[in-house]
């Protein structure tokens, strides 16, 4: 008999968001493990925000990490903004179609006997 495989993910993601161009900047930067967001942090408060238990702990570390926290805040600039101006400068900046969704499952790779899928987004 096979030994029951398992894979853990982890996924930390980037977001930033804009509004007429850079005037108002919003650096979202999220932390799952297992499909689950636990943590993240936002420009717009500040600091790390838990969404679970598990989470909690990462954000009081980090939120009390007074260089980490200044790293973070500065993300607005030296990453959203900083790759704005390269967006533009390339013209990715312009929207010249509408967005579209397209959802689908992936295949099951080398676990074909789990009831577990991985959906994949694109937008």
């Amino acid at each position: 008999s096979s030994p029951d495989v398992r894979d853990f993910v982890t996924i930390m993601a980037s977001e930033c968001h804009y509004v007429n161009g850079t005037q108002r900047v919003r650096y979202l930067q999220r932390y799952f493990y297992n499909q689950e967001e636990f943590v993240y942090f936002d420009s717009e408060v500040g600091k790390f925000i838990a969404k679970t238990e598990f989470g909690r702990i990462d954000a009081e570390y980090w939120n009390n990490d007074p260089d980490f926290i200044a790293q973070k805040r500065s993300e607005v600039d030296t990453f959203c903004i900083y790759n704005y101006g390269w967006m533009q400068g390339i013209g990715a900046t312009e929207r010249k179609v509408q967005p579209s969704i397209k959802i689908s499952l992936m295949d099951q790779y080398e676990q074909a006997h789990t009831d577990q899928h991985m959906l994949l987004c694109n937008v």
